[in-house]
């Protein structure tokens, strides 16, 4: 079925790389749409989808695999926050279990959003590398993105 509609250039349309969804490897920090991971050496993301506002990826690395959807005009969370926040100082949820999955939630405060999914509980690894992820929302335009999703007209 072939439709008009908006989606994000979650597969492989990157702003100014040229690449592919293969080449999403770090080092580099890689603005999806609202998460920003600067991601360290044998770590990579494989696009997923997207729509008007958000997105979803595979992240992997030495921690693990997580499965992240992040949405750039989001509200806040469901759940219960943990008292410390993120390295960024965004809000962290509580793992909740969501449709069979393990789900951890991250909020800025504003409109960005990611929650960060697997099939088992998220190990000390996984939540270390949630931890040090940052957010951005519509209309913002996070700098030193060197691999990035765009919006695009499919």
């Amino acid at each position: 079925m072939k439709a008009r509609s908006l989606t994000l250039g979650l597969l492989g349309l990157l702003w100014g790389a040229g690449a592919d969804a293969s080449e999403l490897a770090g080092p580099g920090r890689f603005c999806g749409y609202s998460p920003i991971i600067d991601l360290l050496p044998g770590e990579h993301v494989v696009t997923l989808d997207g729509g008007v506002h958000g997105g979803r990826f595979q992240w992997e690395g030495d921690f693990g695999k997580l499965e992240v959807f992040g949405i750039g005009w989001a509200s806040r969370p469901k759940g219960r926050s943990v008292p410390k926040a993120s390295s960024h100082g965004h809000v962290v949820f509580a793992e909740r279990r969501i449709q069979g999955r393990y789900v951890i939630a991250l909020w800025n405060r504003a409109h960005g959003a990611a929650y960060f999914s697997s099939p088992g509980p998220l190990t000390a690894a996984q939540r270390s590398a949630i931890g040090r992820v940052d957010l951005f929302e519509e209309g913002e335009e996070p700098a030193a993105c060197d691999l990035r999703t765009t919006f695009a007209w499919e």
